[in-house]
């Protein structure tokens, strides 16, 4: 098999368990080409070139940001292929980033390299939707509001320190300072909201921000996306829905605006900030859909059910 390893490593240890992986799997026969970013976009441009190459398999081995990278390299790859009889690689995950959201919701296990490369390798394939806002793709869940500042504000030290418990403390702080924004959200000519909200969330996944459930029923397979709006409320409100969107029993509330749609398009009169896997970018309109390409994940077996991972129901 030809695999193509991009790796964006948190520290030298995590080099050295990769490298270590690797040499097995040239024992095992299997042809390897590993390549390390330095820079924003090297994930992406590597992804591209492993699947022009021809690579059976490609690993995005760091956090939720490089897979988003890897994943967009791919996408952009199929869509300058269309109608050609070349596939895209399937995609395998080691997750090495703070919250590994998508990894966490798909049951790939942080901390163990040996085990989410022997999933890669060996496990079920998953075939799986692919989200787009504004033209970039993403796999797991975008977020706006209170949500995109907590992933955005959330410090590289306290990351460190805490690991995925920083994007909660700064989503709660976040959160109960009930910063409002306005905008007005549309699928296909129906408006699901016009007015203030706090957070809205786009799922084609459903766990984002170290852990929090908040587009709950998103099904990877299902060719919609899952749009959950909170609105505006009281600080008392606030506190009694944070640990619900957590859980993702949030959903009945009566703040809270859940759809699944084919498409969705937000327009606010002022700039807001979303992120998409992560990956922030700033506009007044943002324009989400589902790709044409679909992408095989590897993951465990077996596949995950009902979208990636199945959400609590406490």
């Amino acid at each position: 098999m030809h695999v193509s390893i991009i790796l964006n490593p948190p520290s030298i240890e995590a080099v050295e368990a990769i490298r270590a992986c690797i040499e097995k799997l040239r024992e095992a026969g299997h042809t390897v080409h590993p390549r390390l970013t330095f820079e924003g976009g090297d994930a992406s441009r590597f992804a591209w070139k492993s699947a022009e190459r021809g690579a059976d398999l490609v690993m995005a081995a760091g956090g939720d940001g490089t897979i988003n990278e890897v994943v967009n390299g791919l996408l952009e790859w199929a869509e300058e292929h269309e109608g050609g009889e070349r596939r895209l690689p399937r995609l395998g995950i080691i997750p090495m980033g703070t919250a590994n959201d998508l990894a966490g919701g798909l049951g790939i296990p942080s901390g163990d390299p040996e085990a989410a490369m022997a999933i890669a390798m060996a496990g079920t394939a998953y075939d799986v939707d692919v989200a787009r806002v504004n033209g970039r793709y993403f796999l797991n869940v975008s977020t706006g509001g209170a949500g995109a500042e907590a992933t955005d504000e959330a410090s590289e030290d306290l990351k460190r320190i805490l690991g995925p418990v920083a994007y909660v403390i700064t989503g709660v702080r976040k959160f109960v300072e009930l910063k409002v924004s306005r905008a007005r959200f549309t699928s296909r000519g129906e408006v699901l909201h016009d007015g203030d909200f706090l957070i809205f969330a786009v799922g084609n996944a459903r766990r984002t921000g170290g852990g929090n459930f908040i587009t709950a029923h998103a099904d990877m397979e299902d060719r919609l996306l899952d749009a959950c709006i909170v609105e505006s409320m009281t600080h008392l409100e606030a506190a009694r829905i944070a640990p619900k969107i957590r859980a993702g029993t949030h959903v009945d509330n009566p703040h809270v605006t859940y759809r699944k749609v084919p498409e969705l398009v937000v327009e606010a009169d002022h700039d807001l900030t979303v992120n998409a896997d992560g990956e922030p970018m700033t506009a007044r309109r943002f324009e989400y859909d589902i790709a044409p390409h679909r992408l095989t994940l590897m993951v465990p077996h077996p596949k995950p059910e009902e979208g990636a991972g199945a959400a609590p129901t406490g």
